[in-house]
């Protein structure tokens, strides 16, 4: 791909990218951005306005010539001009022949500064920006924040859509624009430093929360349609960052389906609650031509891939008291049931009782020991595990998995740990817990699948500012010495299980 030979931090190539490699036209002009430092500020602009000059009509050229006469200057003033000059490259290419997104953006020539702050922050914001023309309004200097940790906003917003639409495809194309333009708001709020870290991840649960309540809205009124029936009883329940609300740009949605099986015979009545969760799965994360919303997991459901994917209400209880991992007992703490059903009650109940079961400190410590092996076994073949980079942290050895198992053995005095500085070490926990979680939040705001070797220098600076360190190197330094940190401690603690084993036998 031509652009990774950039060197540049964006997430995603120009468009057409294969014709992009081809074209000499293509490889002069990114060339030329390659050695801006070399150009004058008009040659730039000469540059930018030659390359589209014979691509589109001279309507459109007129409004370009006047967009890039001013948009220039300001990358120009900005440190990273390279970046800034590539993402107004792939921008510009992306709406190119979309004349009325060309005219509206020639006529806001105050929303220039707040673009440009997009240009340089990620190619993935970029990306949201040149998908709907209604994110211009939101890059106003004078746009009214009304963002204000209230779920009530993104509701009414949400609100109203037509959710009784026929078509199917354009409700969940509407649903899709409404969200992106709202994610959207949260994130450059964040870049332009209105909210922080931390208030942006309470912004991004509250959206998931409403446009999950609009979705089961949607799933729920083709079901009661279809099958003339409106006493639907069944609970959903969030595990992970939605469950705890501290989703980030790009989390998903770890859900599980629990439904009354008092009439556990009746195969029809799954039938319906299959149906039910699909069409929300459905709604929530299909792919449209306006994009998707969600990535939905239920593999924390009973039995995992193997399980259905609705269970009853006595398998839930059944496999969570017999047969569930540590692991699963653990995830099950951070849990909360996020739609409104009078079956809830129940449920509710139910999770509260599961969560007080006595979760083996030798059996937890076993099952770690297994998934951090150094190797996979796959077909008899040992497969080496891919390397991290340095702002990776939720897999990673010594990373926020890592932190979860520890502060299980810390907050329960385990036998396992050193019995001295319990307090200091759950303080530790928790401050590199939340340095994880910042740098995860900026992550999922630069790059949307995948992770590229480099964090652009706007999101650097973003994290730097709330970690409070120096500079790129003492972030790295204090992110490396934080895993070495965690891994250690966890590894005494897998260490201390095998003695404590060995010695009994």
């Amino acid at each position: 791909m031509l652009y990774k030979k950039l060197h540049i931090p964006i997430n995603l190539p120009l468009a057409q990218d294969k014709e992009s490699e081809s074209n000499h036209s293509n490889l002069e002009i990114i060339r030329k951005i390659q050695d801006s430092d070399k150009l004058k500020l008009s040659s730039t602009i000469d540059l930018f306005k030659n390359y589209f000059n014979n691509k589109i009509s001279k309507v459109i050229m007129t409004n370009l010539y006047f967009f890039f006469d001013e948009i220039i200057p300001i990358v120009y003033q900005s440190k990273q001009k390279k970046e800034g000059l590539y993402q107004l490259l792939r921008f510009t290419n992306e709406i190119i022949f979309n004349f009325p997104y060309i005219e509206t953006l020639s006529k806001n020539k105050i929303v220039y500064k707040n673009l440009v702050k997009v240009f340089l922050f990620s190619g993935y914001v970029t990306s949201l920006v040149k998908e709907d023309v209604k994110t211009l309004e939101i890059l106003q200097p004078d746009f009214a924040i009304r963002l204000n940790g209230n779920i009530t906003y993104y509701q009414n917003y949400l609100d109203k859509i037509n959710i009784n639409n026929i078509d199917e495809e354009v409700l969940l194309d509407t649903l899709r624009q409404n969200h992106r333009l709202l994610k959207f708001q949260i994130i450059f709020a964040l870049i332009n430093h209105e909210i922080n870290i931390e208030r942006a991840s309470q912004e991004f649960s509250l959206l998931a929360q409403a446009t999950f309540d609009t979705s089961l809205k949607i799933a729920e009124s083709r079901i009661i349609k279809k099958y003339k029936i409106d006493n639907l009883s069944y609970s959903i329940v969030a595990y992970g960052r939605f469950a705890t609300l501290s989703m980030t740009a790009n989390s998903d949605l770890d859900l599980v389906f629990i439904y009354d099986n008092k009439n556990s015979n009746n195969n029809s009545e799954q039938k319906i609650y299959i149906e039910l969760f699909r069409q929300l799965i459905r709604t929530l994360s299909s792919k449209t031509t306006e994009g998707f919303m969600y990535e939905v997991d239920t593999k924390l459901r009973p039995s995992g891939k193997e399980g259905p994917v609705v269970c009853t209400y006595d398998n839930f209880k059944k496999y969570h008291q017999e047969n569930s991992f540590c692991w699963e007992k653990l995830a099950l703490k951070k849990t909360r049931i996020i739609n409104e059903n009078n079956f809830n009650a129940k449920t509710s109940k139910l999770l509260e009782k599961l969560k007080k079961i006595n979760i083996s400190d030798k059996e937890i410590a076993h099952e770690i020991a297994m998934m951090r092996t150094n190797v996979n076994q796959t077909d008899g073949h040992v497969v080496k595990k891919r390397s991290f980079k340095w702002f990776e942290t939720k897999y990673v050895g010594g990373g926020q998995r890592d932190i979860e198992f520890l502060n299980f053995f810390y907050q329960n005095k385990s036998y396992l740990i050193e019995k001295f500085e319990v307090s200091k070490k759950l303080i530790l926990f928790k401050k590199i817990e939340r340095l994880y979680f910042k740098i995860d939040q900026v992550v999922n705001i630069c790059f949307l699948e995948n992770k590229q070797d480099n964090l652009p220098k706007q999101a650097v600076n973003l994290l730097i500012k709330e970690t409070i360190t120096r500079d790129l190197g003492s972030l790295k330094a204090y992110v490396n010495q934080s895993k070495i940190e965690i891994f250690k401690i966890l590894n005494y603690i897998i260490d201390s299980n095998k003695t404590t084993a060995i010695d009994q036998s």
